[in-house]
């Protein structure tokens, strides 16, 4: 639980930040804002954090169990996806909401263990889950657009992070 900037000469690990407390199965750095990253974890918590703060932001805690990925849209950058150990995708919206999930899908009765956004479609979003199936998403025009502003909201958050 402590977070500190590493002096070793030599050391590949920059800084620490503050622990889940549970094992951690994903982080990802947002494409739209170079401070930015989400991580995913068994204490069923997702955390935003600002590599200039030792704490998470914000913290997300969308079900009673396991949360294994979590990835950033690549064309909207107020979105996020996650998977949860209760077979659900979630979508996220922090431009609608900051708190809950704008979109939860059952994917599966059995933990949903990754995704992936196609770069190339942004409506596309893909999972798997435990049994081996790997499904392929149709996102709404409403998630899978580019919004005018979204990325000044973004940066608003950002700021506020570490004020």
């Amino acid at each position: 639980k402590q977070w500190y900037q590493r002096r070793v000469r030599g050391s590949p690990i920059t800084l620490v930040y503050n622990s889940h407390n549970g094992p951690v199965y994903d982080v990802h750095f947002s494409h739209a804002h170079r401070n930015l990253f989400l991580t995913a974890s068994t204490d069923g918590t997702l955390r935003l954090y600002n590599t200039l703060q030792p704490k998470p932001f914000q913290v997300l805690e969308p079900v009673a169990g396991y949360v294994f990925s979590v990835q950033w849209s690549p064309v909207r950058p107020l979105v996020f996806a996650a998977t949860t150990a209760n077979g659900s995708l979630l979508v996220y919206d922090l431009k609608k909401n900051r708190i809950s999930p704008t979109l939860q899908i059952p994917v599966t009765q059995s933990p949903v263990h990754s995704l992936a956004f196609n770069r190339k479609s942004s409506d596309v979003l893909s999972t798997g889950d435990s049994r081996g199936s790997v499904k392929i998403w149709k996102l709404s025009e409403g998630l899978s657009t580019p919004i005018k502003g979204e990325q000044r909201i973004l940066d608003r958050i950002a700021a506020s992070s570490y004020e």
